[in-house]
């Protein structure tokens, strides 16, 4: 056999701009405004438009998208006659390289590469130019096999809408030139480079990339784009782990992720790779238990709803791994692959705020520094589980950015809160409103050094907190529950109430300081009390039990 040539590329390759479709669900139209190095004056972020029924779909590629929601395969009825069942493991690893081209596949673009390569592949020139370079690898065939696109200069909308929460970026070759000071100046705080693909292309940016985003701030990690098809699950997670996709504890590498989306390269297969769901989750868990054994961690999955439930057969067996959900045009992805009830990254734009494809963590950023460091996924807390009293409180704390946990991602829910604590709980229940801290404490115990300095003072100022007699605050004491019950009291703006004659516990009479309060606490059903009929006012309160009034109160105020 004859040294390998590489495949032509015609010009109108690299003439491709248009739009973007991320994993097939959804397609945005790329800004043609030029890469702005500061944000745009005045600019201001407008929420994607989506009609009742929408699944983020939109024009150019709608015709993909039939109405029950599936998408059409753009390769169907088209005779590529390459007959990759019949081949050897040589030939096709050639024929995968030659269609990788220099750039191989990207995230969230399989859909995409794919519809455009169909295109291609009916043009007369297609064919004769490659006559000559299949036969040398000896497959038969009567249609054309062209390579991925070259890299496209990807300009970013940056005043595209945006969800809450701390944003991401995932790159490629695709995007050869990322400046990671001003991604990161823009709020980009963690990253995904893609470092392989099957077993016969590796990124030749990954390293500029994986290492710009390290230095400029960013958590980053690595991606594989699975091309199932062409060898083992374990073959491939080796490939990435031995080409810079492991992963370390040092709290700034995110987990390895698998990227397992449609099939790129009609050549290869159907969108599922022409494999069946028994298939492809056999695949996916050979991929996963050898990077669980060669890292200590198992892999995060790229993956969106409709393909996923096709093409695994809406396989719920990896319900344990993180998952990085791709849908656009929506302000929040739902129906989420089958196994999952959350996400911890959604893709949801590639054409901007950022350039390659848009993200963001679903969590605090300190939640996404534990994500990186421990190895207690699914669990938000290591110390958390279905076990764990208040759990759902507890984790509803979490997500609203009440509770943060500590550095080491734990909650520690049998620990006391400390009164310091509490201001800053409440403070993050209000809503972090603005204010600003008095020059001066009003504690003498209490000053700007101080870690909450800014919540305290401002429960002080919102009445919430008085401190006591001497003018302390006492910020290191625990809370016990009777002064809780007086902080929520006003916290609520006092509300009317008339205290019972009788008291609802045996231990809390009306000679209590804070009866009235504890009372209306009980009341209005944020605090039931013990089974044994106490409150137990004198006992500091647990971490646990002050998520769980703290779920009833904003439920009802």
């Amino acid at each position: 056999m004859s040294p390998r040539r590489p495949l032509p590329l015609r010009p109108a390759t690299f003439q491709r701009l248009g739009t973007r479709l991320a994993c097939g669900l959804a397609v945005l139209t790329l800004a043609t405004t030029s890469m702005l190095t500061a944000p745009p004056a005045g600019a201001t972020e407008t929420a994607p438009e989506v009609s009742a029924g929408s699944s983020g779909s939109s024009e150019p590629f709608a015709e993909q998208q039939a109405a029950d929601g599936s998408v059409q395969d753009p390769a169907a009825g088209q005779d590529l006659e390459v007959p990759v069942e019949d081949l050897s493991q040589d030939q096709l690893t050639e024929l995968l390289a030659k269609l990788q081209g220099e750039h191989g596949a990207e995230m969230g673009h399989g859909l995409e590469q794919r519809a455009e390569r169909v295109e291609e592949l009916k043009e007369p020139e297609a064919q004769d130019e490659l006559d000559d370079t299949l036969e040398e690898l000896d497959i038969a065939r009567t249609s054309s096999v062209t390579p991925v696109a070259g890299p496209v200069s990807i300009l970013a909308a940056r005043d595209a809408w945006r969800p809450d929460g701390v944003q991401g970026i995932d790159v490629s070759s695709h995007q050869p030139n990322v400046n990671w000071a001003t991604e990161y100046s823009y709020g980009a705080r963690f990253a995904y480079v893609k470092t392989t693909e099957a077993l016969t292309y590796q990124n030749p940016q990954f390293a500029a990339q994986y290492n710009g985003s390290y230095s400029a701030g960013l958590i980053r990690g690595a991606y594989h784009f699975a091309i199932p098809n062409v060898s083992s699950g374990k073959a491939q997670a080796n490939y990435m782990v031995d080409n810079g996709g492991g992963w370390s504890d040092d709290g700034k590498t995110l987990p390895p992720l698998l990227d397992i989306e449609w099939n790129p390269y009609p050549e290869l297969g159907n969108m599922c790779y022409n494999m069946s769901a028994q298939q492809m989750v056999a695949w996916i868990k050979d991929f996963s238990n050898t990077i669980k054994a060669r890292t200590g961690r198992v892999p995060a999955i790229y993956t969106a709803q409709i393909w996923w439930d096709t093409c695994t057969g809406g396989s719920t067996a990896f319900k344990s791994h993180p998952l990085h959900v791709a849908e656009y045009g929506v302000t929040e992805p739902d129906p989420l692959p089958a196994g999952w009830s959350s996400y911890r990254i959604w893709q949801y734009s590639s054409s901007g705020p950022f350039p390659g494809d848009s993200n963001v963590w679903y969590g605090s950023y300190n939640q996404l520094k534990q994500f990186a460091k421990l190895n207690c996924y699914p669990r938000t807390f290591c110390d958390v589980t279905s076990s764990t009293a208040y759990e759902d409180e507890i984790l509803w704390a979490a997500k609203k950015g009440i509770t943060t946990g500590w550095p080491d991602g734990t909650f520690r829910p049998l620990q006391s809160i400390k009164r310091d604590a509490m201001a800053a709980f409440l403070y993050r229940l209000a809503g972090k409103p603005a204010f600003t801290p008095p020059a001066r404490s009003p504690f003498k115990d209490y000053d700007q050094s101080n870690m909450y300095y800014k919540e305290v003072t401002w429960l002080a100022s919102k009445g919430i907190a008085t401190g006591w007699p001497d003018g302390t605050y006492r910020p290191f004491e625990a809370i016990n529950r009777d002064a809780m019950a007086a902080f929520l009291y006003r916290m609520a703006g006092k509300p009317k109430f008339s205290a019972p004659s009788k008291s609802p516990f045996k231990d809390y009479s009306r000679k209590n300081k804070y009866y009235k309060e504890v009372t209306w606490l009980k009341q209005t059903g944020i605090s039931t009390g013990w089974s044994d009929g106490t409150y137990r006012p004198f006992q500091a309160i647990n971490r646990d039990a002050m998520s769980a009034f703290l779920y009833r109160y904003d439920a009802k105020y």
